[in-house]
This record gives structure tokens, C-alpha cells and sequence, in this order.
């Protein structure tokens, strides 16, 4: 009965401390809740816009696309990031799953639940990871694993900014190994059929992580191959299939290829075309970006010890001393949860640290918002439990002292991570608030400006004005201002936001990009402080 009550305590303060956390995460959305009536909501990345805004189409219109007049004359041009245009449709330009789910919530209840749906997600993740740990460890263990997650930085500042994907994917994937484990256990089909549901979602918001997914399952299965109930695997296997297929759909409604997906490689490795690199086919599915072991572990130095000291020490310490105790008993479960993860880890380090990223502005800031921290994130979160385990090895004797250190570690990696979390270098969600409504402002009065059909070459600001105005990113090519050309002529009104001029710099950019293709920009219409509106007008023209 003492344990039953003790059992009982730690779910009651999980629960409560879930719940008083689905509110920290959801600080943004919450600041942005007024305005969640239509589909005009302000992001601080493209992913983020290209999200909502195809979680609000599928929503209102069951489609993954959208056409914009301005593209009948601009072929493909008129596309914030993040977007693609194809046969004069604009579609994503990122993974289907999210829009999709966010999208199917959004039509069952409302239209304000999509900035909440990852984060209801991130909160159920925490209470399976519990149940999860507890499977593979013990409750104790799990209850500190869990305790931990709630405040892991990566986990915390991806929940909040809760429009990209990266903690849905892993929390559907916490949820599906805890369904695994139970299909297991018991044999019961239910199990099975849940763990093909959740495993199909994961896939439809990451599916790029099936590189290791099905290596992992491949080697569970091998391993477990008395216990499982293979009739039950193939229904769950159908079910996988079924609850991916609306993937497949839109692939080819999108893309004209079942296959096909949005994302666009074109990023460079090392100073090298990826596109043009001679890879064999295991490369091209498997390392598709390169092998660079040691750009990858400088990487990976730099996003754990050099961004996150304090974690990474203890998460060190946690490896060494659990690797080594796990080995001394030869618990097989254990090894097999050490060496899956050590397998996981590794590869998942090789396949994004070889890769350059260059999210932030100045390519050598080394920011809690870079796609390095977002992709590694299975790996942040499934060492946790090797913490948790080292703690309990040397406390256990005493179930006060597990209690006093637990809550210690808890209130002081809390701060560490708030810390991070709110006001890291560049990207803290106070910066990211603070950005938010400087935008709010940027947007209301250039909307007040320009014309309704007007169209913004915005550069990273497109993400501001996007829906509520056609954006250009950049003109990279002569063909794209001479589409820039026939949208003046076809009477679309376009303008230039960019870094203030003044009148000699304005000339000159003039004379360098504009003027051979009998294009004028001319002085601004709406000043901000670093930035400015300028109209885009033919030569000697009426337009």
C-alpha cells in the first residue's frame, strides 16, 4: 500500500506539473490567441507560416494548395520560403504531416486549435515517456526522466514555438515505442493497431526519419521475433499504411508523384553542390548529405557542450556511469536500450552534422533556433533516462535523498533552461516575442500603404507579409525581373522591402540591378527603422 500511495503522488505531480507546463509552452500562443481568428498569424520562420498556413487551408478546404493570380504571369515567382509553385499552384515546400494533422483538429473543433495542437502532443509525450521508461527501467527512473524532458531546452523551445514539427514527430514516436512495447507484452491487438496509427503519423510529419526508423524496428523486430503475435503486426502494418495514405494523396496532387515531397535540396556542403556530388544509392537514401565525420562532430560539439554545458556535463556523466552499470549487470533490456541509442545517436549526428546550416543570418552564430538542435532532437531526449538511472544507482537507499536531489537537479536545469530557452543568443522566445510585435506593426502600416493586389519583394521579411499580401523572396536571375517586368505591366503594383537607402545608395543599386531591365526603384513610401518601402516602376512609364 506505501508504494501504491508513493506510485500514486509521483503521477499526481506529474500530471500537475504537465499541466502548469502546457501553459509555459504555450506562451506564444497564447500571445497570439486575439488574432487566431483567420489566417493572417505572424511567425518568426517560414516553416512556421508555411504551416499554419496549410493547416488553415486543409482546415477551410480539405487541399494542400492554392493558387495566386500573380503566378499566371510570374510563372513561379510569387511564393514566400517554404512554398513551392507547381503548374501554377503553390504547395508546400516542407513535410505534408503537420498541415494535415493540425488541419483534421482544426476541422473537428476549431480553427484557434492549430498553434495548440504540438503542444497537447508535447504534453501527452511527457506522461508516455513516463510509461515508456517505466517498461524499460522503473518507475523511479521514469518518473525523473519525465521530470526532466519538461525541461530538456531543445524539447521546451520547440514546444513553444509550436508550429514546427520536430516535437510532434518525436512525441508520436515516444508514443508509438510505448504502444510497441504493450502490443508485446500483451498480445492484444489494440496495442498493435494504435502502434501502426501513431507510428503512420510520426512518419507523415518526419518522413526523412525512416532512414532510421525501420532499421530500428527491423532489429526489434529480430529480436522479439517469439514474442510478437505476427497476424496482429500485419494488421498494424495495414494500419501504418492507412494512416500514411493521405501523404500519398496530396504527394500527387501536389508533386505528380506519390513519392515526391516538397523540399528542395539545394544547400551546399563543405563548398560543394550537393546535387552534384557522385553518390552511390546507399548514400543517396542513407546519407544523402555526405559523409563528414569531422564537420559532424564539431557540430555536434557546438549544440551540445559548447550551447548547453551544464546538460551536456550531466548527460555525459549519466552515459558513463549508467553504460557502465547496465554493462556490469548485463541486463539484456538495458544493453538493448544503451546500444539502440549509442546506434540512433551516432547516425543521427553523421546524417545532420555533415550537413551546413545557416538559419541564422551571420552563418557562424551558434543559436538555440538552428535546424542542428530541432534534427537532434531523439537524440537530447533518449539520454535522458541514463541520467535518471545513474541518479537512482547511487540515491536509491534512500528514497528522501532521491526526492531532495531529484527536486534540486529539477529547479536547476530549470533555470539553465529558461535561460536558454527565453534569452539565448539571437533566437529566445523573448527576442522571438519581442520580434513578433515589431513585425505586427511593419505589416499594419505598409498594409495600410500599398494596394491589395500589391506584391512584396520582402527578402527574409516575406514571412510578414505573407498571406495578407503576394511576396517575392529575392530576384536571383535577369528572368526574374523581367517577370517583375510584365507584373507592373499587367497592372500588379510591386514594391521593394529592404535595408533603408539613401539617395546615393538608392542610385546606385539602381543603376547596378534595376536599370537593364528598364526597372526603376524609387524613393520610399513607408520608413522604418532600418528597413523601408520602396515601389518598383517601369522606365519612363505610366505603371
Amino acid at each position: 500500500m506505501k508504494n501504491k500511495v508513493q506510485l500514486d503522488w509521483q503521477i499526481i505531480s506529474l500530471i500537475f506539473l504537465i499541466i502548469v507546463f502546457f501553459f509555459v509552452y504555450s506562451f506564444l500562443a497564447i500571445y497570439q490567441l486575439p488574432k487566431n481568428i483567420n489566417d493572417n498569424l505572424i511567425f518568426n520562420s517560414p516553416d512556421e507560416t508555411a504551416n499554419y498556413y496549410f493547416a488553415y487551408t486543409f482546415a477551410k478546404q480539405s487541399e494542400l494548395q492554392f493558387k495566386d493570380s500573380a503566378n499566371q504571369i510570374a510563372d513561379d515567382l510569387a511564393a514566400p520560403r517554404s512554398m513551392r509553385v507547381i503548374n501554377n499552384n503553390t504547395v508546400p515546400a516542407t513535410f505534408i504531416g503537420f498541415p494535415l494533422i493540425a488541419g483534421t483538429l482544426a476541422k473537428i473543433f476549431t480553427l484557434k486549435v492549430i498553434p495548440f495542437v504540438l503542444i497537447i502532443f508535447a504534453c501527452l509525450a511527457i506522461f508516455f515517456f513516463y510509461l515508456l521508461i517505466k517498461e524499460i527501467f522503473n518507475k523511479q527512473i521514469a518518473f525523473i526522466s519525465a521530470l526532466l524532458l519538461l525541461i530538456a531546452p531543445a524539447w521546451w523551445y520547440y514546444a513553444t514555438k509550436s508550429l514546427m514539427p520536430n516535437v510532434l514527430f518525436v512525441a508520436l514516436l515516444i508514443i508509438s515505442m510505448y504502444l510497441f512495447i504493450k502490443a508485446i507484452k500483451s498480445a492484444k491487438i489494440p496495442f498493435y493497431l494504435l502502434f501502426g496509427f501513431f507510428i503512420g503519423l510520426a512518419l507523415m510529419v518526419r518522413t526523412s526519419e525512416i532512414t532510421w526508423l525501420l532499421p530500428l524496428f527491423i532489429i526489434l523486430l529480430v529480436i522479439y521475433r517469439k514474442k510478437i503475435n505476427w497476424a496482429n503486426l500485419a494488421l498494424s502494418f495495414i494500419v501504418c499504411l492507412l494512416s500514411f495514405a493521405p501523404v500519398f494523396y496530396f504527394n500527387f496532387q501536389n508533386y505528380q508523384s506519390i513519392f515526391s515531397f516538397g523540399y528542395a535540396v539545394d544547400l551546399e556542403l563543405q563548398g560543394k553542390d550537393i546535387i552534384t556530388q557522385s553518390l552511390n544509392i546507399f548514400e543517396k537514401i542513407f546519407l544523402p548529405f555526405g559523409f563528414q565525420p569531422r564537420t559532424a562532430l564539431i557540430n555536434f560539439y557546438n549544440y551540445t557542450l559548447k550551447m548547453f554545458p551544464v546538460w551536456s556535463i550531466i548527460s555525459l556523466l549519466g552515459f558513463l556511469i549508467a553504460g557502465f552499470f547496465i554493462l556490469l549487470k548485463k541486463d539484456k533490456k538495458r544493453i538493448l536500450y544503451l546500444a539502440l541509442f549509442l546506434l540512433i545517436s551516432g547516425y543521427l549526428v553523421i546524417y545532420y552534422g555533415s550537413w551546413s546550416f545557416h538559419d541564422n543570418p551571420d552563418p557562424q552564430a551558434i543559436t538555440i533556433g538552428n535546424s542542428y538542435v530541432r534534427y537532434w532532437l531523439p537524440v537530447y531526449v533518449f539520454i535522458l533516462p541514463l541520467i535518471g538511472y545513474s541518479l537512482f544507482k547511487f540515491l536509491k537507499k534512500s528514497k528522501l535523498a532521491v526526492t531532495f536531489v531529484t527536486a534540486v537537479l529539477f529547479i536547476v536545469l530549470g533555470y539553465f533552461s529558461f535561460q536558454q530557452v527565453y534569452f539565448g543568443q539571437d533566437e529566445g522566445i523573448y527576442l522571438v516575442y519581442n520580434n513578433l510585435k515589431s513585425y505586427e506593426q511593419i505589416q499594419s502600416q505598409v498594409s495600410a500603404k500599398i494596394e491589395d493586389n500589391a506584391i512584396i519583394v520582402a527578402d527574409i521579411m516575406d514571412k510578414v507579409f505573407f498571406p495578407r499580401r503576394s511576396v517575392i523572396f529575392r530576384l536571383n536571375k535577369d528572368y526574374d525581373y523581367q517577370r517583375v517586368y510584365q507584373l507592373i505591366a499587367a497592372g500588379y503594383p510591386v514594391y521593394y522591402f529592404y535595408f533603408t537607402r539613401h539617395d546615393a545608395l538608392l542610385a546606385e543599386f539602381n543603376e547596378r540591378y534595376f536599370f537593364q531591365h528598364q526597372l526603376e526603384v524609387q524613393p520610399s513610401i513607408v520608413d522604418f527603422k532600418e528597413q523601408s518601402l520602396y515601389p518598383i516602376r517601369i522606365l519612363n512609364s505610366e505603371f
